[in-house]
């Protein structure tokens, strides 16, 4: 998972895999597997019904890689079929990685299956010519990567021999932000010169190369424009990261590509014209602004050597799945001072068949595994928990969302914890938030559900989150009520929380967003939109729409901060960017008839994380692409945080997914 930082002012990416984020698909029909979690022995189990026990964990999201997650259309004005692409199958070494990918014949469904993964099959012309087009910008890649400069004879192939081009480097760009560890310049760009030419060309990618050091680009085509007769156009993200000796700077910026397209070759680039550009220097350091400590303070544990270096695989080959182990693993943690002693501590929550760990900061700042101790090494499927202090009595208390179960732990003040109260949830749970949503002096708490219970999931098709883009069969989240000596009460209805309460929902956070003295509570919602909900002395009643915060994406983390400092709460929302997704609904022939509205809520579903700023009486003002804070990747979660002491927060988003050797997995 990679950590991306975003100032308002710029964006700022500190730190990124070399594989290139996996792709969100916009499909009409798609297929979403769904596992089936085996309850585990909790002291309470007896007073939950079967059918409220955990039916299944969160399916992966998505599917495979572009070119393989588009649908059926054609552009347009049709577009050549470029030269086809080699065999798909990965090697590193003597090791193959994608052996499936070989495999030409299958049963009749999977056959269909694995003819749409071909666009050329499934009669998506812009997804071809997106593919090869793709092919050929890595080999671009390849050549700004080298060791040595470009020479002019590099570019037969990829290019024309007339070639255009701006310049891709601006000279002389003014600085927006400066703060003696690294500088931000962005250029306010006007159509520039093409200068026609391969030698041209070649001066201005070199200019783009570090010097002494090295250079690491990644491109990423999100949008696709068929052209008159043999042509096309598409923009390019570009980011190039160089490191020399004692200094490292990123360059964003955005590439206006055009192209010959012929049945007979790939596709050969004609011109190159620069849209956007900044670039980030650290001028002090070639190191990263941060660096992973983990080892430094867990290595020394058994628990890190045995348990946190393995992966999923790893477990999956070796405990029964019955158990709760998933691929996908959405495991929260929480950071709390359990034993008084002014140090904050870890609760991680882990895989189902793995117990959950709690690690107590030494004084020297590193941790030491003290689950047994704790009494808090849950084996069940465990996604987010919260130390909090619910009885008011000076200490953390533990909340445990445990798959289709809640549960409060007591502690005693010395770190070690009791169970004192469990319910089931009637759905998956994935996060929890807490606040005094109703100011009598104690701490409630809100679970998020996803998945719905098997009593209410239906199978087949229309068990999946429907409408794909709209949602409504989630499971429900509910609003626990503190009653007072670690007793909770289910308000969720009695409160006006059960509206809209039937969506896939990630994440949720409470603000007091209209400063009108009590909590508001802010829902992320995967499939359709989020939820607002306006606290009125206890009751609430939901109002994204009229504020404009429904949101229409794949939210999955909520974070709250006043960004320009104006007096207003402003709003962050983690979802997913998709390049093949704003390829697609952007066709005119993605899903033919499609009301003009629906048709932008697909569009929004691709298009990132969102930014809304606060405005005094009236709705919300949707910023995020105006402060180029939209571009989070596949982002799970996202927090302002203000990681450079400037008293302006900054976002840190973790993004990213599945990962493996293969590049083509991502």
């Amino acid at each position: 998972m990679n950590l991306t930082v975003l100032r308002l002012r710029t964006t700022l990416c500190l730190t990124r895999s070399s594989a290139e984020m996996m792709k969100y698909a916009i499909i009409t029909i798609y297929s979403r597997s769904i596992g089936v979690a085996l309850c585990g022995l909790t002291i309470f189990l007896s007073s939950c019904s079967e059918d409220d026990r955990g039916s299944g964990h969160l399916p992966p999201k998505g599917s495979s890689d572009e070119p393989n997650e588009a649908t059926s259309l054609s552009p347009s004005t049709p577009i050549p079929k470029p030269t086809p692409t080699p065999e798909l199958s990965v090697k590193t070494g003597s090791i193959e990685i994608a052996p499936g990918l070989r495999q030409k014949k299958f049963i009749g469904p999977l056959q269909d299956a694995y003819e749409r993964m071909d666009p050329s099959k499934d009669g998506w012309a812009s997804e071809t010519f997106s593919a090869a087009a793709k092919d050929q910008l890595h080999k671009l890649e390849e050549l700004l990567a080298a060791p040595g400069p470009i020479q002019d004879f590099q570019l037969k192939g990829l290019t024309v021999t007339a070639v255009s081009s701006t310049k891709l480097r601006p000279e002389n760009v003014p600085v927006s932000f400066d703060d003696d560890r690294f500088s931000i310049r962005k250029a306010d760009l006007e159509v520039g010169t093409r200068i026609s030419g391969a030698k041209e060309l070649t001066s201005r990618l070199n200019a783009l190369r570090s010097t002494m050091g090295s250079t690491e680009p990644h491109m990423k085509i999100f949008r696709v424009f068929p052209g008159e007769g043999n042509t096309a156009r598409c923009l390019v993200l570009v980011d190039i990261l160089q490191v020399d000796e004692d200094s490292r700077t990123q360059i964003n910026a955005t590439w206006s590509c055009d192209w010959q397209v012929t049945d007979k070759q790939p596709p050969l680039l004609t011109a190159i014209e620069l849209t956007g550009y900044e670039e980030i220097t650290q001028s002090r350091s070639a190191s990263p602004l941060f660096e992973d400590a983990t080892r430094s303070i867990l290595g020394d544990e058994a628990t890190y050597q045995n348990q946190f270096l393995h992966s999923s695989d790893h477990w999956r080959s070796r405990l029964p799945r019955e158990l709760g182990l998933d691929p996908v693993a959405n495991h929260g943690l929480a950071i709390g001072d359990i034993n008084g002693d002014g140090l904050d501590d870890l609760y991680v929550c882990q895989q189902g068949g793995l117990p959950n760990r709690m690690l107590l900061q030494n004084s020297d700042g590193t941790l030491q595994d003290v689950t047994d101790a704790s009494g808090t090494g849950w084996l069940d499927y465990c996604a987010a928990a919260l130390l909090v202090d619910l009885d008011n009595d000076g200490d953390r208390d533990l909340i445990v969302s445990q798959d289709f179960r809640i549960m409060v732990m007591a502690n005693n003040g010395k770190g070690n914890f009791s169970l004192i109260f469990g319910s089931s949830t009637k759905a998956q749970s994935f996060s929890l938030a807490a606040a005094d949503y109703d100011s009598d002096g104690l701490v409630d708490f809100y679970v998020c559900g996803y998945n719905p219970s098997k009593s209410v999931l239906r199978g087949g098709a229309m068990g999946e989150p429907m409408p794909f883009h709209d949602a409504n069969n989630g499971g429900p989240n509910m609003l626990w009520h503190n009653q007072g000596n670690l007793e909770f009460k289910d308000v969720t209805t009695a409160t006006g929380m059960d509206v809209n309460n039937r969506r896939f929902s990630f994440a949720a956070s409470w603000e007091d967003y209209d400063n009108d003295g009590d909590q508001d509570l802010y829902v992320a919602n995967d499939y359709g939109r989020n939820c607002l909900y306006r606290n009125d002395r206890g009751s609430f009643t939901e109002i994204a729409a009229e504020m404009r915060l429904e949101d229409t994406s794949s939210g999955m983390s909520v974070s709250w901060s006043d960004f320009n400092l104006d007096g207003r709460m402003d709003v962050y929302t983690s979802n997913m960017f998709s390049s093949a997704g704003n390829r697609i609904t952007y066709q005119k022939q993605f899903k033919p008839g499609l009301p003009g509205e629906i048709r932008e809520q697909f569009q929004h579903l691709a298009i990132g994380n969102s930014l809304f700023e606060g405005v005094a009486g009236h709705p919300f003002n949707d910023v995020g692409v105006q402060a180029g804070v939209n571009m989070g990747r596949w982002a799970w979660g996202s927090k302002f945080v203000d990681f450079n002491n400037d008293g302006w927060d900054d976002i840190l988003v973790a993004n990213g997914f599945i990962s493996a050797d293969d590049t083509g997995d991502l």
